[in-house]
C-alpha cells in the first residue's frame, strides 16, 4: 500500500505558526520605513559660507557728511561684482560685512558710471578683519589700514592704541602708563573702573624733554566691549586723541 505524503495539510498547519513573526517584521518594517527615508533624504550641515567678515572704523568721511558706500570686488573682464552697502560718517565703526578674501573696493556710483573711492586686501588666512579708513582729500580717495584683530589678540576687553604722529606719545588711562612711538600699534587690557569711565591722558616730550599735555578727558572704560585710541598730529597741540569704542560679536 502506497503512502501519501499530504504537503498541503503540513504547510496548511505550519502557516498559522509563522504568520505572527512575519507580520511582526512587516509591521516593524512600517514603523522604521519614515525613519529609513527621513535619513536619507536628511540635508547636510550647512557648509562655512566663504569669504571672511570685516567692520569698517571711518574716521572721517571724504565729504565731512554722511554718504553710502557700496563693497564690491572686480573680476578680471572688468566686471564689479557687488557684496553690500553701509553709511559712512565720522566717526563711526559700520556693522560687519561679508566679503571675499583678496581686493575690496568701496565705490561710489554716478549714473552710470562706478568710481572706486578706496580698496583694501584681505589676506587669505584671515577670519575677521577691521578697516580703519582715512580721508584723503588732495586724492578724493580712502586711505586705509586693515588690522586682524585675532592676531593681535585684540578681542573684548582690550584696548588698541595706534599711534600715526611723528612723535612718541605719552598715554595714561587707569592702571595703564605706557609711551607709544610713531607707527607702533600697543594691544593693552581695559582697566575698569566701578563706574566704567577711566580718565585718558596724553602727552609727549619736547625738545627740551618737558612733557607737554595735549589731552585730557574721561572715556568709557566698559569691560564689554574693546576700544580704538587713534593719536594723529596735531600742529596746535602736537598730538590729537580720538577714542572709539566697539560692540560685539568679538569672536
Amino acid at each position: 500500500m502506497r503512502r501519501q505524503i499530504h504537503i498541503h495539510t503540513v504547510q496548511s498547519r505550519a502557516c498559522p505558526r509563522f504568520l505572527p513573526a512575519v507580520c511582526g517584521m512587516a509591521i516593524l518594517a512600517a514603523i522604521l520605513s519614515p525613519g529609513i527615508c527621513q535619513a536619507q533624504t536628511e540635508t547636510p550641515p550647512e557648509e562655512k559660507k566663504p569669504g571672511v567678515m570685516i567692520r569698517m572704523l571711518c574716521v572721517q568721511s571724504l565729504t565731512g557728511e554722511e554718504e553710502q558706500a557700496t563693497l564690491a570686488t572686480k573680476t578680471e573682464d572688468g566686471k564689479w561684482i557687488e557684496h553690500d552697502t553701509t553709511t559712512l560718517r565720522s566717526p563711526f565703526i559700520t556693522s560687519w560685512f561679508r566679503v571675499p578674501r583678496g581686493t575690496t573696493h568701496l565705490i561710489r556710483k554716478n549714473g552710470q558710471k562706478i568710481i572706486s573711492v578706496g580698496s583694501f586686501l584681505i589676506s587669505q588666512d584671515s577670519e575677521r578683519s577691521i578697516i580703519l579708513l582715512f580721508p584723503d582729500k588732495t586724492k578724493n580717495t580712502y586711505r586705509t589700514q586693515v588690522i586682524d584683530p585675532g592676531k593681535l589678540g585684540f578681542n573684548k576687553g582690550k584696548i588698541l592704541i595706534i599711534n600715526y604722529g611723528k612723535i612718541p606719545a605719552m598715554v595714561k588711562m587707569g592702571k595703564i602708563s605706557i609711551t607709544v612711538n610713531p607707527g607702533q600699534q600697543v594691544v593693552e587690557r581695559i582697566d575698569a573702573n566701578k563706574d566704567e569711565m577711566n580718565r585718558l591722558l596724553v602727552a609727549y616730550v619736547d625738545k627740551d624733554r618737558k612733557i607737554v599735555p595735549c589731552y585730557d578727558h574721561s572715556v568709557s572704560s566698559n569691560p564689554q566691549t574693546r576700544k580704538f585710541i587713534l593719536l594723529f598730529p596735531d600742529q596746535k597741540t602736537g598730538l590729537r586723541a580720538m577714542n572709539l569704542s566697539e560692540f560685539g560679536p568679538f569672536e
